[in-house]
């Protein structure tokens, strides 16, 4: 456990802080205790709960978490987001992206931020893709390091199994929040865990540790497919005003053409768009005469042809061609 946190910091060096997510469950209170043990990093600790809001006990969380990270000597912090969502998020994607949000606002140049995560988490993570249909960025599942606000998260426990942080926990006495939210089905993640993963395990017991090893696999090879992607995309962006050049994009396969338009996405930091998003931009929007105006709506954005170039415009912004961030 102390090995794999120490191993996963090894690379940042100068560290000036630590910020560990701990919510008070099971996971990341063994996390922050395997941390604050360790002499060389106890110092640079704080613990920080981030408050939804979602729940009544929200607040009697938010103390015990605290007293815990009096009594092991580091550092405490709490957050309070809104966590309702959107539309078109799901209640689990808000409040995820409401608590990354309030984590990216902490984090400096050589901090770090590590999260709780494990290897059956990935392994969720990884069939959650799979199910939605998601190309190999989704099926790589969650780096165990990665570039975060000015710092990087990092996931120290994302090659421990649950049964190994359950039994750390056991033998170190811990005490932690059991989240009652966690047994409600109706949410997909719990529905794997409770429901699938278990049956999955009594046949395959090794599963969580085979599909980490695909899900590595996927990484390694979108890695590649990223750097071509981009070498291609670079041909086809306008950087003046953030459009493609349709006459050069279509001198691309229709593969090469869908990766280009996933890569033009992510450069914009918008969410990445559906395989059926996708194939309609191209149909509907580039593959439109010349002389139509064809607009394609979803999710907060709108494509649209402007002469030769592909444009995207967020909602609630003026259609300028230049300036369309």
């Amino acid at each position: 456990m102390k090995g794999s946190i120490v191993s996963a910091l090894a690379d940042f060096s100068p560290l000036n802080h630590i910020f560990i997510g701990y919510s008070g469950g099971v996971d990341s209170h063994v996390l922050l205790h395997a941390c604050a043990t360790l002499p060389e990093l106890k110092s640079k600790i704080t613990a920080v709960y981030i408050h939804h809001g979602l729940q009544k006990e929200a607040d009697d969380w938010a103390i015990h978490c605290q007293q815990i990270a009096r009594n092991l000597g580091v550092s405490f912090l709490e957050g309070r987001v809104n966590a309702q969502p959107n539309n078109g998020e799901s209640p689990e994607e808000a409040a995820r992206n409401a608590r990354y949000n309030e984590f990216k606002n902490l984090i400096n140049e050589n901090d770090v931020l590590l999260i709780a995560q494990h290897r059956e988490d990935q392994l969720e993570t990884v069939l959650l893709q799979l199910f939605r249909g998601s190309g190999l960025k989704g099926l790589a599942g969650m780096p165990e390091k990665m570039p975060f606000g000015k710092g990087h998260l990092v996931r120290p426990l994302l090659n421990i199994s649950k049964a190994e942080i359950n039994a750390y926990a056991l033998e170190n006495e811990l005490v932690w929040i059991e989240d009652p939210s966690n047994q409600s089905s109706i949410y997909d993640r719990n529905f794997l865990r409770q429901e699938i993963i278990p049956q999955l395990k009594q046949r395959w017991q090794s599963l969580d540790k085979t599909v980490a090893r695909t899900a590595t696999h996927c990484a390694e090879a979108e890695m590649l497919i990223s750097k071509m992607a981009q070498s291609e995309f670079e041909t086809v962006f306008n950087a003046d005003d953030e459009t493609l050049n349709i006459p050069k994009l279509l001198t691309y396969s229709k593969t090469e053409q869908r990766l280009i338009l996933r890569q033009w996405f992510e450069f914009l930091g918008l969410k990445m768009p559906s395989q059926d998003f996708v194939q309609r931009i191209l149909k509907e929007v580039v593959g439109a005469k010349s002389d139509r105006h064809p607009l394609l709506h979803k999710k907060g954005v709108t494509i649209r042809r402007h002469k030769s170039k592909l444009v995207i415009l967020r909602d609630g912004l003026p259609s300028d061609i230049k300036h369309q961030r």
